[in-house]
């Protein structure tokens, strides 16, 4: 199968991949602290659901726009959305970056997992860097019910054949700060076709860098280092991307 090189990121790509990131920031940082500060239960069970209900409500005030619309879509008892951008031929979902590694090594599915179906219609033509045999359980299902399930997924909104391409933004977090985002281009086997760091959208948080100040300037000891310090001195690698959002389980 032929390799493709991708074109750097469009303008307009930027804008939407820049809030992308704000409304995962958003949602780690801001809403769902809050949330657990006006809201103390005993136990806190529904924080990792919560999470990503709050990243689709900030998806639906901070990045929906006439080009870039939601698409709902269900898996069961589970409601997940799906960023389309109209103008460009893109499609975007987001998961914890642990979610996606463990997404292709479920075994005996009896329906396919939702991004196994975007991949195959949308990245259908692409292969990845490094195959990974370990990952032939994503050929369990073939082809036509690969495509009725993306059908069900796009509800009529999208044509199977109109030319999207599909990527999957994979953030890492640790408590309630964000330490990582990366926007993942995969083909069908979740091989990687190509990556992005997004690390530089990420918006410094100044109360932080400030609340353990010392108040005697003369001061010296050295301030314990972050993991959002480590971040922010080591930037990932820019590779070059494309041409033209855990179903929260694994």
């Amino acid at each position: 199968m032929t390799k493709y090189k991708y074109a750097a990121v469009f303008p307009s790509e930027k804008i939407v991949i820049r809030r992308i990131v704000r409304a995962i920031q958003k949602a780690i940082e801001e809403d769902v602290p809050d949330f657990c500060h006006e809201n103390h239960m005993e136990t806190m069970n529904s924080i990792r659901y919560l999470r990503g209900d709050k990243i689709n409500d900030n998806l639906r005030t901070l990045v929906v726009s006439d080009d870039i619309i939601l698409i709902s879509f269900k898996r069961y008892s589970w409601d997940g959305r799906m960023l389309v951008d109209l103008k460009n031929r893109i499609t975007y979902t987001i998961t914890t970056q642990q979610n996606l590694m463990a997404i292709p090594k479920k075994k005996n599915r009896t329906c396919p997992h939702f991004l196994q179906s975007i991949l195959a219609v949308e990245n259908g033509d692409l292969q990845g860097e490094y195959v990974q045999m370990t990952m032939m359980p994503m050929e369990q299902f073939e082809d036509d019910v690969l495509g009725e399930d993306y059908k069900k997924i796009v509800a009529g909104v999208l044509d199977p054949d109109s030319g999207y391409r599909h990527y999957v933004v994979t953030y890492a977090f640790e408590q309630s700060h964000l330490l990582s985002v990366n926007l993942e281009l995969l083909d069908r086997g979740f091989n990687k076709v190509s990556s992005l760091s997004l690390n530089e959208y990420i918006k410094p948080d100044y109360t932080q860098l400030t609340a353990d100040r010392p108040e005697n300037p003369e001061e010296t000891t050295e301030p314990k280092k972050t993991a959002r310090d480590l971040v922010a001195i080591k930037k990932g690698i820019r590779p070059e991307i494309i041409e033209p959002e855990k179903e929260n389980r694994a």
